[in-house]
């Protein structure tokens, strides 16, 4: 039943001003499926030192959360000037409190704090975004590979253990071939545990290819990013380093949502040849280890469609939006384009 507000009642604050417990309450009602993590990490998600703790934004009704938008802050180059940018996440409103435009008060309150203001939107989401002047981007491509396809949750929920198992008997040679045929041979790569000392080789790569990646709009990844988004992740323990010659990449390996693995951190995204032997290769590994199937998210097309054809890749699209308040910096976002990873935003949280 939807309840009416007064909206000279309400306020628009932080959630560090707001009773932790009234918080986690309105977690459990909105984001129950996430309440195993969600109550100990949402202050690094939302990195909130960054804007001194001024996010998440909530609307609180009568000492009640009703509305909650958070964002993940970060600094971007825009045709090669530093302008801080976030995306936009955990944006939910309580059902009963929906149709009274509060979707619309806590964005507008929201885009005052970053220059560039991104996110990846549910169908519900996108219609808000859209009516108050942010742009739907397209370019945006999540890469499914599978290695025990009906170990996909998807599957889990619907059909018999035995009936799955079977399947994946059925499907196991044909994966085996052709994993075996576009992967490397064990000598030639590893996949090791992410250490600070292989993180330190991995970055100091990745940063010397990244000088000579031509593109507009990408995230800085200084040393503050990494040691907030990588060595300090509650998920530090469960990422590796793959590895071969010229070529690396940090990877997730995770059993949340089915067991998986998720490449969330390559030393080059636009090289397509390596990643597509990554993919085979870590398909193989998966094989051997009863992963179901592997992520790989690039904003670059071009990429995206050599491994759809090469790699067998199931691709979702992705609702990608963004907004910038200050009109010069909005039209250089419609003009150029963005390079994102699987680290970027929170696919490491959301399935």
């Amino acid at each position: 039943m939807q309840k009416l507000i007064n909206k000279g009642n309400i306020k628009v604050i932080s959630a560090f001003d707001v009773e932790e417990k009234k918080l986690i309450d309105f977690y459990g009602k909105v984001f129950e499926p996430r309440m195993k993590y969600l109550p100990e990490c949402w202050k690094w998600l939302s990195r909130s030192d960054f804007y001194q703790n001024r996010i998440p934004l909530v609307i609180e009704n009568g000492g009640q959360v009703i509305a909650h938008n958070s964002m993940i802050p970060f600094f971007i180059s825009l045709e090669g000037e530093l302008h801080t940018a976030a995306w936009f996440i955990d944006f939910k409103i309580l059902d009963e409190y929906r149709q009274q435009g509060l979707g619309n008060i806590l964005i507008e309150e929201s885009v005052k704090l970053p220059d560039c203001c991104l996110a990846f939107c549910n169908e519900k989401s996108i219609g808000v975004v859209k009516k108050i002047g942010w742009i739907e981007g397209f370019n945006a491509f999540q890469h499914f590979n599978f290695i025990y396809p009906f170990n996909h949750p998807m599957f889990e929920r619907k059909l018999p253990g035995l009936v799955r198992k079977i399947l994946n008997i059925t499907t196991y040679s044909f994966f085996f071939v052709f994993y075996t045929i576009n992967s490397y041979s064990k000598n030639l790569y590893k996949l090791e545990k992410l250490t600070n000392e292989n993180f330190a080789e991995f970055y100091k790569n990745f940063k010397n290819k990244s000088e000579n990646i031509e593109c507009f709009t990408t995230p800085v990844r200084d040393t503050e990013f990494v040691e907030w988004r990588i060595l300090n992740s509650p998920n530090r323990d469960k990422y590796f380093l793959y590895e071969c010659e010229n070529f690396s990449a940090i990877v997730l390996i995770n059993n949340n949502h089915g067991s998986y693995i998720d490449i969330l951190w390559v030393s080059d995204n636009s090289n397509k040849l390596e990643i597509r032997k990554m993919v085979a290769t870590l398909g193989l590994y998966g094989l051997k280890n009863k992963i179901a199937y592997i992520r790989f998210y690039t904003s670059n097309r071009e990429v995206s469609d050599y491994l759809k054809k090469k790699n067998l890749s199931k691709i979702r699209h992705l609702r990608f939006a963004y907004f910038a308040k200050d009109k010069q910096i909005f039209e250089k976002m419609k003009k150029t384009a963005f390079n994102f990873e699987l680290l970027d935003g929170d696919f490491e949280y959301i399935r």
